[in-house]
């Protein structure tokens, strides 16, 4: 056997493979001696039929098994032999068939991973936004947690029930401007409560005071954040309906609320929103971090991505993907169109992925059982509102994580890393408010 490379690309190898036609004749008399053995003749004996009258009835058919033989046998090898260190099956490119007492040669298509020097990771200038967490920001949400926990009542129609801020009312709306329907502000019984400046000033300021089965009709100037940018400025005809009136009794904020929730009392409550806010605005941080580490390291260092490297991504961008049904996800990912959709993000994270190996690499990052605990821990209190699990438990978490979990530690740490030295300028951003 003879073996020869050709570089395609920094990532992809040719390995063209040899034969001769005493390896091909070897190979035909294998198969034969094989197919004798479990060929079943009119007028022999179960396996006993001669080897001449096997390749008369099989030989213009065999070949398909000669050469399937001849490449698993010999391909491998010969990639083993050549150094070469495939991340994925090879692709075969010639398929010829081959005949008895001929040389034979066939090649594939053998896709690697790139030699990498990645540079200037440590010291990098990256900004961040961060937003720190007030008490007002606590206070929000637990009053979302008392309309979460708000009864409700339905009020009937008379002459003394008229909406009112605290009320949610259920209204419909039909548009025009300049005399067509202006489909943005046209809708049917939305629920909205009043007096959160959820509505427009306009369209709120008509509602208040409204009986329920009451119509008014307003002008309203059509804003900027509308879709159809030639309305902005212009004033639409409305015509509002008010169509029902629930008032809404909210829990007051005491120990018997946090205790509705399953903790002791309001300070515990309030320290565990705390928390998960500080927690929500460091994932911020660390996003824009992560997000500034790539587009740099992008920038300055340019590199091929194998192609089957790629197409492994793309398959895990659907596997992690929501789909109704098994078989809905196996139909996308066989569909060529929507794998081209998902091919420049692929090939972005597959980028990242080889970036961070090589600082892994590099900075011989590594991952301990400590390590591991500690991230297993970590996820499990965050997924139970900071609550520790049992042992039990956590050993059935941590086993059912797998090797994929301990991949995902080790990224982080290289990200970690790469944070830890670089230089960071943070400018302060306020909470967001609810609309």
């Amino acid at each position: 056997m003879k073996a020869h490379v050709e570089e395609v690309s920094s990532v992809q190898r040719r390995i063209r493979v040899e034969l001769s036609a005493i390896d091909v004749k070897s190979a035909f008399d294998s198969v034969y001696k094989n197919l004798q053995g479990k060929a079943r003749i009119n007028g022999f004996r179960p396996g006993k039929a001669p080897l001449n009258v096997i390749k008369k009835m099989y030989g213009s058919s065999i070949a398909y098994d000669v050469a399937d033989q001849l490449v698993r046998n010999n391909l491998f090898t010969a990639i083993d032999q050549q150094s070469l260190r495939p991340i994925s099956a090879p692709v075969l490119e010639t398929f010829d068939l081959p005949k008895e007492d001929t040389d034979y040669a066939f090649s594939a298509l053998v896709d690697i991973l790139p030699a990498l020097n990645i540079d200037g990771y440590k010291g990098l200038d990256l900004k961040a936004s961060v937003v720190e967490v007030s008490d007002s920001d606590v206070e929000r949400e637990i009053e979302f947690i008392q309309r979460r926990q708000a009864k409700s009542k339905e009020l009937g129609a008379d002459e003394s029930t008229v909406a009112k801020a605290g009320h949610v009312v259920n209204i419909s709306q039909k548009a025009t401007v300049d005399g067509e329907e202006f489909s943005e502000f046209t809708f049917d019984k939305v629920p909205v409560e009043l007096g959160k400046n959820y509505l427009l000033p306009e369209l709120e300021l008509a509602v208040i005071d409204m009986k329920i089965g009451e119509s008014k009709t307003l002008d309203i100037a059509v804003p900027e954040h509308v879709l159809d940018k030639s309305k902005v400025g212009k004033v639409a005809k409305a015509t509002v309906k008010l169509e029902s009136i629930t008032e809404l009794t909210l829990p007051e904020v005491n120990d018997d609320l946090a205790k509705d929730l399953g903790l002791d009392d309001l300070k515990t409550l309030k320290t565990n929103i705390r928390d998960r806010l500080d927690k929500q605005a460091e994932g911020h941080k660390r996003n824009q971090l992560e997000t500034g580490i790539f587009e740099e390291l992008n920038k300055t260092n340019n590199f091929e991505v194998p192609p089957s490297m790629v197409e492994q991504v793309i398959d895990s961008m659907f596997d992690e993907a929501e789909f109704s049904s098994d078989a809905e996800r196996k139909q996308m990912k066989a569909n060529q169109g929507e794998r081209a959709k998902a091919r420049e993000t692929a090939l972005q994270r597959a980028r990242n992925t080889l970036i961070l190996s090589e600082v892994i690499k590099s900075e011989k990052i590594n991952v301990t059982d400590e390590d591991f605990d500690a991230y297993v821990k970590e996820l499990i209190g965050g997924s139970m509102g900071g609550m520790p699990a049992d042992a039990k438990l956590f050993d059935s978490i941590k086993a059912s994580m797998g090797q994929h979990a301990r991949e995902s530690l080790l990224f982080k740490k290289a990200i970690d890393f790469v944070i830890s030295h670089a230089k960071i300028t943070e400018t302060k951003e306020s909470s967001p408010t609810p609309a």
